[in-house]
């Protein structure tokens, strides 16, 4: 009896987020590990426990080179005569240079043919190396003999890490401010309370895939300042592509609507955040769940800030103009067979008598059915955990799908299923009423898909870039 056709390139996966989207850095990280893993249990085949030994080796590495690299950052900033908020600043552009120049160079080594790079050490890793220094720089320096402006410089510089390192590793910083202010009358003045002071507010493009979420920060010293996320949804996971301060909430949203492109943001306003249990789970969360790789230098110095303020923001009662997140609310589900079926009517009404099934694909002892055509359609598309986006659609989310679907099935199948885009794409414009533009749009992008040979990575990039739809 022959073999059954395989569908899948794989084994199915669970349908977990970074499955759906289709993300090749969600790929090339998983792939790291793995050779990580395997060199680990070979460098060590007599040890008890060979991988906890090589991972406890590799992080001694990383964080050598992360105090490396910290060092002329403490000295410049603690040199620094200015206040606590330039500090902060700065403090984070420094952090992102850092960053972005060890990301060129490890791209830059492995394209001389190095192979296996595991020394670079993580945003986490270079901001603990500056915490733990400053922290025991300003403890010596209440019994030191240096110039006050010296002593002060360090100080300042603590209560700027105090305001941007994420909780629960906050408690260091903030820990050592509060010990030092008992103790020192010449502490200086600075607030490390990084909280809202004021409603916070959201908009959303009009595809219904890309996010605004601004608040008001208390300064620690100086005037409120309105924080900015931009995040986009469009793989099936949320990813704050830009963040930073302005001024203003209207200087926030300009700067928003200029990344994301006028069409896509016509008709956008901000307005009181209206689902704050949505808005909480699209705000950036703790680094260690997940970091796909590929950030700019201005994202990777607002990694650990972004953070930070998006859980001061999540635990007061701003997110929702008084309405507490605490609350846990049942979990929506999205119906697959529901989504299937109301695209199978619209294709019965539009496309009446065409199966999704090309008369001529191969047959075997598993003739492909519809059903199945239509079932991993909605696998690849749908996202148990984003029940709310199972109908938005937009050029970059059809990019994503299209990659997903080109790494996930064998060519025959993933051919069948691109057939289908833009089908799917001129439902889901229809359904949500897209405007006559961009839905336009919408649709020319999905049918470029279909067209062999297509490179669609070049049109997205990766997964932090700032897409103008």
């Amino acid at each position: 009896m022959p073999a059954s056709k395989p569908r899948k390139k794989k084994p199915k996966r669970p349908a977990s987020r970074a499955s759906r989207s289709g993300n090749p850095a969600v790929r090339r990280l998983k792939e790291e590990e793995a050779r990580q893993e395997h060199a680990a249990r070979s460098a060590w085949p007599h040890s008890t426990n060979p991988f906890a030994e090589y991972r406890q080796q590799l992080d001694r590495v990383r964080t050598g080179h992360a105090k490396v690299d910290a060092k002329p950052i403490i000295a410049d900033l603690a040199a620094a005569d200015q206040t606590v908020s330039w500090i902060e600043d700065e403090l984070c552009r420094r952090l992102g240079r850092a960053l972005a120049a060890q990301d060129a160079s490890t791209d830059a080594r492995r394209e001389s043919g190095e192979t296996e790079i595991l020394d670079a050490y993580n945003p986490d890793q270079l901001l603990d190396a500056i915490t733990d220094a400053t922290c025991l720089a300003a403890v010596k320096a209440v019994a030191a003999t240096d110039e006050p402006s010296d002593r002060d410089g360090t100080w300042r510089l603590l209560v700027a890490l105090a305001r941007i390192v994420p909780h629960p590793a906050a408690r260091i910083p903030v820990g050592a401010v509060e010990d030092l202010r008992t103790s020192v009358a010449s502490f200086p003045e600075g607030s490390i309370v990084a909280a809202s002071t004021a409603a916070a507010q959201w908009c959303r493009d009009v595809f219904g895939t890309r996010f605004a979420i601004t608040a008001p920060f208390a300064a620690a010293d100086g005037t409120d300042r309105w924080y900015l996320w931009d995040i986009d949804v469009c793989g099936g996971e949320p990813y704050t592509v830009g963040a930073g301060y302005f001024r203003d909430a209207e200087q926030a949203f300009a700067a928003w609507r200029s990344a994301v492109g006028p069409d896509a943001t016509s008709g956008a306003q901000l307005e009181p955040v209206s689902d704050a249990h949505l808005a909480e789970r699209i705000l950036p969360g703790p680094s260690s769940m997940f970091r796909p790789g590929g950030e700019s230098e201005p994202q990777y110095a607002e990694f650990h800030r972004c953070r930070r303020l998006a859980q001061e923001l999540c635990r007061s009662e701003h997110l929702a103009g008084g309405m507490s997140t605490a609350t846990v609310l049942p979990e929506q589900e999205v119906d697959k067979d529901v989504w299937i079926a109301e695209f199978m009517a619209w294709r019965a009404e539009h496309r009446p008598g065409r199966s999704v099934v090309p008369e001529d694909f191969p047959a075997d002892d598993e003739p492909l059915t519809e059903a199945e055509v239509y079932r991993e359609l909605a696998f690849t598309w749908l996202s148990e955990e984003f029940p709310e986006f199972a109908y938005t659609c937009s050029p970059h989310r059809i990019a994503l799908t299209a990659v997903g679907i080109h790494d996930l099935y064998n060519a025959d199948f993933a051919d069948i299923l691109l057939r289908t885009i833009p089908d799917l794409a001129a439902w889901l414009t229809d359904r949500v009423g897209l405007p006559d533009t961009v839905a336009a749009r919408v649709r020319a992008y999905a049918d470029s898909v279909v067209i062999p040979d297509t490179d669609l990575r070049d049109h997205i990039g990766n997964p932090m870039a700032q897409i103008r739809e």
